[in-house]
């Protein structure tokens, strides 16, 4: 019912206000302006200037033409050059520091444990990493397997350095290897 009700309206709108089918998009024209206004239009064929010659002329081919859209704006002014920078000399970053001195050696033993003596003093105990495990039990103070003195005893790892104080390494009580 509804459907039928919208079918009628818009064949009505289509048909009925312009007396023939209208195209979408365009308004009345001007012949059919005249004709609902009651004036019929007269046309004198020699006000008609239809000049059929001009197409059948040379025309000028595409090139470069002056066809701007946008005449009356000023051309862009073209970008200023690039500032020429100098890069500053490259210097070998090596050459700039002091030479530094050589790492010490490593230090080869192994810290085993420590235990606490009667006396109320602790003792590390290391060994030496060779085919034959040397091991040595040393105080504070005391030199290790003749190359290396032991600093301090903490509680999960001792201080060890070399005999000339050199190099100073920290060695943890579990999980270590032996350094060659």
């Amino acid at each position: 019912m509804l459907l039928g009700v919208v079918l009628v309206a818009a064949l009505w709108m289509n048909f009925g206000s312009s007396g023939g089918p209208a195209t979408p998009g365009a308004g009345p024209t001007r012949a059919a302006q005249q004709q609902r206004d009651g004036a019929a239009p007269k046309l004198d064929p020699a006000e008609l200037d239809v000049k059929l010659e001009a197409l059948a002329g040379e025309r000028p081919a595409p090139g470069d033409t002056e066809r701007n859209p946008f005449r009356f704006k000023p051309k862009p002014a073209p970008p200023p050059p690039q500032p020429v920078v100098k890069a500053p000399p490259v210097q070998d970053p090596g050459a700039a520091l002091p030479p530094q001195p050589a790492a010490p050696p490593p230090i080869t033993v192994k810290f085993i444990g420590t235990f606490q003596l009667p006396d109320g003093g602790m003792v590390a105990v290391f060994t030496d990493c060779t085919v034959g495990r040397t091991s040595q039990t040393v105080r504070e103070g005391a030199t290790i397997l003749g190359q290396y003195k032991l600093v301090k005893i903490g509680l999960q790892s001792v201080v060890v350095e070399h005999l000339d104080g050199r190099g100073r390494t920290t060695l943890p009580k579990t999980g270590q290897e032996c350094v060659k």
